[in-house]
C-alpha cells in the first residue's frame, strides 16, 4: 500500500459548477455536474449524459449508512454547487460539498450547458427509477408533467378530498421560466418566506391561507313544546329551577385564525420543496412560529403565543393502538356538518358539571338492548308534544314512594289483558261524569266500610234520579252475611231516615216507617203479607185494610182480631139463619118467627165488605 500519496496531501482541487442531471441510477444522491473551466458549455461536444457523477458530501448529522440518516437528495437541475476532486487533478471523481445561492439574472437557456437541460432531452420522464435500479427513459417526449411543480389550483369541497389541479406540459412551458430552474429572476434564490416582509397581495401560501380561512357558526336551540311550556307556567309546582329549560339560542363561532407569518430575515429557517410543500422554523423575535404546510393546503402552524392551528383540506385519519388522553382546560367547540359515528368497544362515560343538552332536529334513540337504561335526576320531565308511548316487553313497573299524575286533558287506559290496581288507600275523583264498563263479571271486595255520597247537581236540570241500578237480566241482591249482631239493611229518606225508612234489622226484624206521609203497599196482581209468627197492622190514627169497592180483602189466620180480642166476630149469615129460626118457650108454647120489621133491621147490620169463613 502506497502511503506516500493520499487525498489532501497536496491540497484539494476545488471546483464549482451546475447540476444538469440528478437521476442517479445508483440512488446514492449523485448528480451530473458541468464544472466551470473543466467542461465546455457546448452540449454538442459534451452532452449532459457524458458528464461525471459528483458524489454528495453529507453533514455529520447524517450517518449515510443503510437505513440510517438523511436521504442524500437536495440539488436540482440548474443548482450551482461547490466541490473538489477526490482524485485530484485527474478530475474524474468530483464531490459536491454544498450549493451556492444567488440572484439569477436570466432564465435557463436551452441546449446550452450550465443550465437546466430538462427541455433539451427527447425524453424527460427520467426522474423515476425502475425495478432494475436504473432511471426510466420511457414516456412522452419533453413531458414536464412528470417533474414536481406547485399546483395550478386547489378546490376545497366539504366532506370530500381537495381537488388538486396540476399544470399540464403545455401550460408549464408557457410560463416565463418554462418551469425550469431558475423559476424567477432578479430575486434571490432564498425562499420568499425566509426573506420576510412578504407582500400580503402577492400570490403565496400566506395569501392562500388567508383567502381560504374556514369558519362556522353553531346554533343550538332548545325550543320547548307546549307540554314543557305548561310545566314552565306551573313554575315551582314541579321544578325548583326552570331556567334550565331556557329557550334562548346558544350561538358559538369557530374561526380559523389568520396566519401569524411576520418573518424577518435572517431568522426564519425555511425548507421549501419543488412541488409546493413548506416547513418553517421561525425565530423572528416576538414572532416565533413553526409551520408545516402541504401543497394541497393542509397545514399545522404554531403561533407565537403557543396557539396551534391545524387545517386538513381532505380527510383526516387518527389511528391509536394505545390510549389517547386529552386535557382541555378551556372550552371545546366542534362543528361536524355531516354524519358522526362513535363506536366504543368498552364503556363510555360522559360527565358534565353544568347543564347538558342533546338537541336533534330529527330522531334521538337511546337503547341498551341487552342491559339497563337509566334516566335519573332530581326532577325528570318527559314531554311529548303529540304521543308518549311507554311499552314493556313483559311488564311496566312503577316504583314510587309517592306519585302525582296531572292530566289536563283526556286520559284513556286500554288494558288488553288483566288489570290489577292495589293501593294502601285509593281515592277516585272526577269533576265530570264517570263511566265504568265491564263486559264480564265485576267483583268488589271491601274489608272496611263503604260509603257513597251523590250530590246530584243535575237535579236543577230535572234529573231527579240521583242513582239508578239496572239489571238487564237476573236479579239484584243486597245481602248481609251476619243476621244476628251487626247485619242489616237501611233505606232512609231524610237524614238517618227522619222522613221515612225501610229497615231490615238484626234478628230479621223489618220495619217500614214514614214520618211525613203514608205507607202504601200496592200490587197490580195482588199483595200478600205473610208471617210465620204474629203479624200486626197498627195505625196510631185510622188504619185501613182494603181497596176499592169491587176488590176483595182477605184476612186469614188461626186467630184474627179486628179492633180487639175480647169479643169474637160473628158469621153474619149463619147467625141470621139461626136467629131467624130460633124461638122462645112461653106459657102458651114456643114463640113464632121474627117480626118482619125487626128482620129487615137485623139484615142491615151485616157487613158488606168484611166476610169471615
Amino acid at each position: 500500500m502506497n502511503t506516500n500519496y493520499f487525498q489532501g496531501l497536496d491540497g484539494y482541487v476545488w471546483w464549482h459548477g451546475v447540476v444538469e442531471d440528478r437521476k442517479d441510477p445508483l440512488l446514492i444522491g449523485r448528480c451530473r455536474v458541468r464544472i466551470l473551466g473543466w467542461h465546455t458549455e457546448n452540449k454538442s461536444e459534451l452532452p449532459t449524459s457524458n458528464l461525471p457523477w459528483a458524489f454528495p458530501l453529507m453533514p455529520l448529522t447524517s450517518a449515510s449508512q443503510t437505513g440510517v440518516g438523511q436521504a442524500p437528495i437536495g440539488p436540482v437541475e440548474g443548482t450551482w454547487v461547490l466541490g473538489f476532486y477526490r482524485d485530484g487533478e485527474l478530475a474524474q471523481e468530483p464531490v459536491m460539498v454544498g450549493t451556492l445561492p444567488g440572484i439569477p439574472a436570466g432564465f435557463a437557456k436551452q441546449n446550452t450547458g450550465f443550465n437546466d437541460p430538462r427541455l433539451d432531452d427527447s425524453s424527460t420522464n427520467r426522474n423515476r427509477v425502475g425495478s432494475d435500479g436504473l432511471a426510466k427513459t420511457s414516456g412522452a417526449p419533453k413531458n414536464l408533467g412528470s417533474f414536481p411543480y406547485p399546483p395550478k389550483s386547489v378546490i376545497y369541497r366539504a366532506g370530500q378530498e381537495a381537488e388538486v389541479t396540476n399544470f399540464t406540459h403545455d401550460e408549464r412551458i408557457a410560463l416565463s421560466s418554462k418551469s425550469l430552474y431558475p423559476r424567477e429572476t432578479e430575486n434571490p434564490t432564498t425562499s420568499i418566506y425566509a426573506r420576510g416582509n412578504l407582500d400580503p397581495t402577492t400570490d403565496s401560501i400566506v395569501k392562500s391561507k388567508s383567502d381560504n380561512k374556514l369558519s362556522d357558526e353553531m346554533t343550538v336551540k332548545f325550543t320547548p313544546n307546549e307540554v314543557v311550556n305548561k310545566t314552565l307556567r306551573d313554575g315551582g309546582k314541579y321544578f325548583d329551577d326552570t331556567a334550565s329549560f331556557s329557550a334562548e339560542n346558544e350561538i358559538k363561532r369557530i374561526s380559523q385564525p389568520s396566519s401569524a407569518f411576520d418573518a424577518e430575515y435572517p431568522f426564519n429557517h425555511v425548507y421549501e420543496s419543488e412541488s409546493g410543500h413548506l416547513i418553517e422554523i421561525d425565530d423572528t423575535p416576538t414572532k416565533e412560529r413553526m409551520h408545516w404546510y402541504h401543497r394541497s393546503g393542509t397545514f399545522t402552524e404554531f403561533h407565537p403565543a403557543g396557539n396551534r392551528v391545524d387545517r386538513t383540506v381532505g380527510h383526516r385519519y387518527n389511528m391509536t393502538t394505545g390510549n389517547q388522553e386529552s386535557v382541555i382546560q378551556g372550552e371545546e367547540l366542534k362543528s361536524v356538518r355531516t354524519d358522526g359515528f362513535l363506536d366504543y368497544g368498552g364503556k363510555l362515560t360522559i360527565s358534565s358539571e353544568a347543564n347538558m343538552k342533546i338537541v336533534s332536529k330529527s330522531n334521538i334513540i337511546l337503547d341498551a338492548p341487552t342491559n339497563n337504561t337509566v334516566i335519573s335526576g332530581k326532577n325528570v320531565l318527559i314531554a311529548a308534544s303529540d304521543t308518549l308511548v311507554l311499552k314493556g316487553g313483559q311488564k311496566i313497573i312503577r316504583d314510587d314512594d309517592s306519585a302525582n299524575d296531572v292530566v289536563k286533558g283526556s286520559y284513556q287506559m286500554n288494558v288488553q289483558g288483566g288489570y290489577n290496581l292495589s293501593s294502601g288507600k285509593l281515592t277516585l275523583g272526577s269533576l265530570g261524569s264517570t263511566s265504568i264498563s265491564s263486559f264480564g263479571p265485576m267483583t268488589q271486595t271491601i274489608t272496611g266500610s263503604s260509603e257513597e255520597t251523590i250530590a246530584n247537581v243535575d237535579v236543577i236540570f230535572g234529573n231527579l234520579n240521583a242513582k239508578t241500578i239496572k239489571a238487564l237480566l237476573g236479579k239484584i241482591v243486597l245481602e248481609c252475611i251476619d243476621p244476628i249482631a251487626t247485619g242489616g239493611i237501611d233505606l232512609n229518606l231524610g237524614p238517618f231516615g227522619t222522613a221515612a225508612s225501610i229497615k231490615i234489622l238484626p234478628g230479621g226484624l223489618i220495619t217500614i216507617t214514614s214520618s211525613l206521609g203514608t205507607v202504601n203497599v200496592t200490587g197490580t196482581a195482588g199483595v200478600s203479607l205473610s208471617s210465620a209468627g204474629p203479624a200486626s197492622l197498627v195505625g196510631t190514627a185510622t188504619t185501613s185494610v182494603g181497596s176499592g169497592a169491587t176488590a176483595l180483602t182477605s184476612v186469614n189466620g188461626a186467630l184474627v182480631t179486628v179492633g180487639g180480642s175480647s169479643s169474637p166476630a160473628l158469621l153474619a149469615k149463619d147467625f141470621l139463619k139461626v136467629f131467624s129460626e130460633h124461638n122462645h118457650p112461653s106459657s102458651v108454647g114456643p114463640t113464632g118467627p121474627l117480626h118482619p120489621t125487626f128482620a129487615s133491621k137485623l139484615i142491615q147490620t151485616m157487613s158488606k165488605k168484611v166476610f169471615l169463613s
